[in-house]
């Protein structure tokens, strides 16, 4: 038994352990959860919210955790937990990177990457960017998608047990990360392919007239055309990309 848990007593001492392993495997998860785990929401909230869940899961009894001898195999497991904490929050956050890249990409598309406005994450973001991520966590909260990403994780519990270091080495997280992007350049193909039609047509224009200035009359033309596009499309596009959400994270 550790001295200084020991002075607690079995049931405590036992009991702080497991309250302890449950926030290192937990904090990355409330930290990087989409919705919760955005910049808007005060660090203080997010804190409260993650003691006041390590509480009272550390105090079902799923864990099941005998304390070892020594600090330092406590500390050994401590840093497991938090190492598959990160892999499981960074799983996490791919769903609303996916969102990211489409926003930026169709930005690109629609000549709108300049004017950047307040992000949901911490550097700023293109205004389409902004709108999918925005529109992104609302569906979230709305299907509940918080209450079912800690039933899971504490389903995790029978699969990996306290101080399984063996799912961290799997290759699930670059895998889940490779099928975001390529996810998200499909959902801004639509937009790609707009703006490849639109150059070439302005190719075909700028050379049967080289007098024109044709990029004055197209620009405008790109971006109202991208807007009509995006404003019919946008439903459609959080339909399809939560129908993916149990593709992109794995352990759900």
């Amino acid at each position: 038994m550790i001295p200084l848990l020991d002075l607690l007593g079995p049931d405590l001492s036992t009991w702080v352990a497991q309250f302890i392993l449950t926030v290192a495997r937990l904090s990355f998860v409330v930290i990087l959860i989409p919705g919760i785990g955005e910049q808007m929401i005060p660090a203080q909230v997010r804190v409260y919210l993650l003691l006041g869940l390590s509480a009272a899961i550390s105090g079902m009894g799923i864990t099941d955790y005998v304390l070892p001898d020594s600090l330092t195999d406590l500390g050994i497991v401590i840093v497991t937990e938090l190492l598959l904490g990160l892999f499981l929050g960074i799983g996490l956050r791919v769903v609303v990177w996916t969102l990211n890249i489409a926003g930026s990409v169709i930005a690109q598309s629609m000549g709108l990457a300049q004017p950047l406005g307040v992000a949901l994450e911490n550097e700023a973001q293109t205004a389409t960017a902004n709108l999918l991520s925005m529109a992104g966590a609302a569906v979230l909260f709305s299907m509940n998608f918080h209450i079912e990403v800690i039933a899971s994780w504490i389903g995790l519990y029978e699969t990996i047990p306290i101080g399984g270091s063996s799912w961290i080495a799997q290759a699930f997280l670059f895998d889940s990360i490779y099928a975001a992007f390529a996810f998200a350049i499909l959902l801004a193909w639509p937009f790609v392919a707009m703006n490849l039609l639109y150059n070439v047509c302005l190719g075909f224009i700028n050379k049967a007239m080289p007098q024109m200035m044709v990029a004055f009359v197209g620009a405008p033309f790109l971006v109202g055309a991208g807007m009509f596009l995006l404003a019919v499309s946008i439903g459609a596009m959080l339909m399809v990309w939560q129908d993916q959400i149990a593709q992109l994270v794995v352990w759900l």
